[in-house]
């Protein structure tokens, strides 16, 4: 087993507090999740992060690791069943958008993983970023852990339940993710500053123009972006800006 040196480790510091801890971590989990883990044990390591007891070594990172690849397998098969119709780029387009560093930490902490999380608060207090990326990493360590101990299907479940859905219901229904609000979040928190968005280009008669629009952060060019309104350029021009600051992506004119 992956974690048996980690498990025979954390039993010689007292049973009794082990106990203590996975028995609330496994029962507030499952009352809010629906799902009760055959080895809490995995689900006490995806819930830890690596500043909470530097001594024990405990630490979501290889189950991060994992529940990154099965996010990304579910992510691409439920995207090749929902639209049959898209290209091999429409179907990378759409999956970047779902499956990114920013949207996931927004998703866990929308559920509440945090909630659950061990990890050093002092640490990071208000530390907007951190608590983004904390939020993200914990949420794919929860997958890796669930496939382990429930398989591919309840995974599959749970990432289309928890995350998928929510987002495509969202855009289908007319909606939009709010790229222009999450990239002033991720702005402030990494360089103090505002995003500014400048028009660069108008194409098209009145009735039809076509706005093509720049973000820029200190000074830098971070993405563009187009729409039929400066609203859903700006959107776009955010959109390309997130994933080349949360997946460093090319940055292209549309």
């Amino acid at each position: 087993m992956t974690f048996d040196w980690l498990r025979r480790l954390w039993n010689g510091r007292g049973r009794s507090q082990k106990d203590a801890i996975l028995d609330r971590i496994h029962g507030e989990f499952s009352r809010r999740f629906g799902i009760r883990f055959r080895d809490p044990w995995l689900l006490r390591v995806a819930l830890t992060h690596r500043s909470y007891d530097a001594e024990s070594e405990i630490s979501y990172e290889r189950l991060e690791f994992l529940g990154d690849s099965v996010l990304n397998l579910v992510a691409s098969d439920y995207l090749y069943r929902t639209m049959p119709e898209a290209s091999e780029g429409e179907l990378t387009k759409a999956r970047s958008k779902l499956v990114n560093k920013m949207v996931l930490g927004h998703v866990g902490r929308e559920i509440g993983l945090l909630d659950h999380l061990l990890f050093a608060r002092d640490e990071i207090r208000d530390d907007e970023r951190a608590f983004v990326t904390l939020s993200a990493d914990t949420l794919e360590a929860i997958i890796g852990a669930i496939f382990l101990d429930k398989g591919l299907k309840i995974a599959y479940g749970f990432v289309v339940e928890r995350i998928l859905d929510p987002l495509r219901n969202e855009v289908d229904s007319g909606g939009t993710v709010d790229y222009k609000s999450q990239l002033q979040e991720m702005c402030q928190a990494r360089f103090k500053v505002h995003p500014d968005y400048r028009i660069v280009r108008k194409l098209g008669p009145e009735h039809r123009k076509i706005f093509y629009v720049e973000v820029r952060i200190k000074g830098e060019t971070y993405g563009f972006g187009s729409g039929r309104s400066r609203k859903e350029a700006e959107q776009a021009a955010a959109s390309q800006a997130i994933a080349h600051l949360t997946d460093n992506v090319p940055r292209s004119l549309p």
